[in-house]
């Protein structure tokens, strides 16, 4: 009778085990779920930067736009090594930057695949364009996505058309600023 009973613990021992492992399997890394409205009253920058096709260093464009609660800053840069050829600031205040982040969150900027092996959108769409969807404070990023203008790439998750618009009408003449660029 004892054995029979060891039996079965042993037995209910390798199911609890088996369950235990296939459950972590199964579950992933924990998302972290980040609330953008928390960010208003803070030095928090959400950033977009738009990195044009792969091409000649000479001729390799990006376009960075980072809001905050006190500013927006646009910058056109040129060649791989980031230099800044135009740069921009135009003032903001919190009410507005709360406002921003409201609609960053119902357009889904929090959303995306943090997996480290997905994390580098270089090469990728080598004809098209490059976004980059970053909320960072001070030296730290809070997060960061990429997708592209080629379709289906990325680990960005969110609405990317209704982002691109958010960020680029924070900027007052975006169109005008951006109209000579080669993509």
């Amino acid at each position: 009778m004892r054995f029979f009973t060891a039996f079965l613990i042993a037995i209910g021992l390798l199911i609890l085990i088996f369950v235990i492992i296939f459950k972590s399997i199964g579950s992933g890394p924990k998302q972290q779920v980040i609330n953008l409205n928390s960010y208003a009253s803070t030095s928090a920058v959400a950033q977009l930067t738009i990195d044009g096709p792969i091409n000649a260093d000479q001729i390799h464009e990006q376009v960075q736009i980072t809001v905050g609660n006190t500013n927006t800053q646009f910058q056109i840069i040129n060649g791989y090594q980031g230099r800044v050829v135009t740069s921009k600031t135009f003032d903001s205040n919190q009410p507005a930057f709360a406002e921003f982040l409201h609609a960053l969150n119902l357009a889904g900027f929090t959303k995306g695949n943090s997996d480290p092996r997905l994390s580098d959108p270089r090469g990728y769409c080598p004809d098209g364009e490059r976004y980059t969807f970053a909320l960072a404070q001070g030296s730290d990023t809070i997060e960061k996505y990429w997708a592209t203008s080629c379709g289906g790439q990325g680990t960005f998750g969110g609405n990317t058309a209704q982002i691109l618009d958010l960020f680029q009408n924070q900027v007052p003449k975006y169109d005008e600023l951006t109209a000579n660029l080669f993509f």
